[in-house]
């Protein structure tokens, strides 16, 4: 627990610096406009995401076990490296599925792309990469940890539900419908990952015993 609370304050650290740098850029005139725009653009930005309903991929990551986050990075990397555009054309290295399986680094690269367009855009933001990134993992420990119930559900709920603030973030970019209804291929692979998690579960209780 003492852990968890360091982590805590180790979030709260990271916002409130967020909130004196990058959450504090002045828009007033045009040059400060420019100069962040040619920043966003020197970072990288993307034309292109995978977009299903936030509601839904919660929805299938607590069922699946939080495994089907590593499917929703691989479908957006999936879109985003042939979307992906920066000063002077440089490529992002690495392919859809050695990112998704690298989730726990390239959720981070992630969301701070999908920060960055969305600023570009002029689309509300979400936390820093490093925020949600840390709840996120920090989530998944806690579900290991010898704590009380309530934690452990509440370390589920932030492992589980951390990467649908992005996806909201993502269908802010389109005006188009996106259906609740999952995909076939959505729900496969919702499948496959409980039916993971389960075994997971199980494997840990017998090592424990």
């Amino acid at each position: 627990m003492e852990r968890f609370l360091q982590m805590i304050g180790v979030v709260a650290a990271l916002y409130v610096a967020y909130r004196l740098s990058l959450g504090k850029w002045d828009y007033t005139s045009p040059q400060k406009r420019e100069q962040r725009k040619t920043e966003l653009k020197e970072a990288g930005l993307s034309t292109r995401f995978y977009f299903m309903h936030a509601r839904t991929q919660g929805v299938l990551t607590l069922l699946s076990g939080g495994l089907f986050t590593f499917y929703w990075l691989y479908k957006q990397w999936l879109y985003v490296l042939r979307g992906f555009k920066r000063v002077g054309n440089e490529p992002l290295q690495g392919g859809a599925f050695r990112r998704a399986i690298g989730g726990v680094w390239s959720f981070f690269a992630l969301a701070e792309l999908i920060n960055r367009t969305s600023e570009y855009m002029r689309k509300p933001t979400s936390w820093p990469a490093a925020l949600w990134g840390t709840l996120w993992l920090g989530g998944l420990v806690v579900v290991f940890c010898p704590v009380h119930y309530g934690w452990r559900i509440l370390g589920y709920l932030l492992w589980c539900l951390a990467p649908s603030v992005y996806q909201r973030r993502i269908n802010s970019l389109t005006s188009e419908h996106i259906s609740a209804f999952p995909r076939t291929i959505e729900i496969l692979v919702t499948l496959c990952g409980a039916a993971c998690a389960l075994g997971i579960g199980a494997l840990v209780r017998a090592l424990l015993k």
